[in-house]
């Protein structure tokens, strides 16, 4: 008994007709195309991944505002329902270790300025200029300026705020690095 089935149709004996070709270019386009798509995701998506446990300096914002807001809201004030608007004597007496200022809100200066704006990270730089609008840093003769300057090359960040001291417009800037 022979199979008459290949010879009618053209194919090879044994063989369904259609079923014997290759792999079109178009199948091939598709299947390329399905795998960079795949790449070019998992490239997207995994850095997402892993960034809460890489480090970056996004933190130093936070750092920055905090500490800024702690010295215009708290530790400077007289009064804390008025905040920006520092107390001469205690702003003072927060910058020099030889003047001692009564009924500041603050248990440590300038000399220990971590501990003063509550920076736990031994990793942190902080620098805290108050300045006037002629560019002075100085009040009753004190430097209103503590922390060291940021290298160049440093990702530093900034935090501003506008206060009143002494009845003049002074800007205050918290540079964390």
């Amino acid at each position: 008994m022979s199979d008459d089935r290949g010879a009618s149709t053209g194919a090879a004996p044994g063989r369904v007709a259609g079923r014997d070709r290759g792999q079109t270019t178009i199948d091939y386009a598709i299947g390329v195309s399905v795998f960079l798509l795949v790449v070019a995701f998992v490239f997207a998506f995994v850095p997402s991944l892993i960034a809460p446990f890489t480090d970056d300096a996004t933190d130093g914002v936070v750092v920055a505002d905090r500490a800024a807001d702690r010295l215009t809201r708290d530790l400077l004030v007289a009064d804390p329902t008025r905040p920006a608007v520092l107390d001469a004597d205690c702003t003072v007496g927060f910058f020099d270790d030889g003047v001692t200022a009564d009924d500041c809100r603050y248990d440590a200066n300038a000399s220990d300025l971590d501990a003063a704006l509550g920076i736990g990270s031994p990793t942190r730089s902080v620098n805290v200029t108050i300045v006037d609008g002629s560019g002075s840093r100085t009040l009753d003769g004190t430097e209103l300026a503590v922390g060291p300057d940021p290298s160049s090359g440093s990702d530093v960040s900034v935090s501003r705020r506008a206060v009143l001291l002494d009845d003049r417009d002074w800007t205050l800037f918290v540079r964390v690095w």
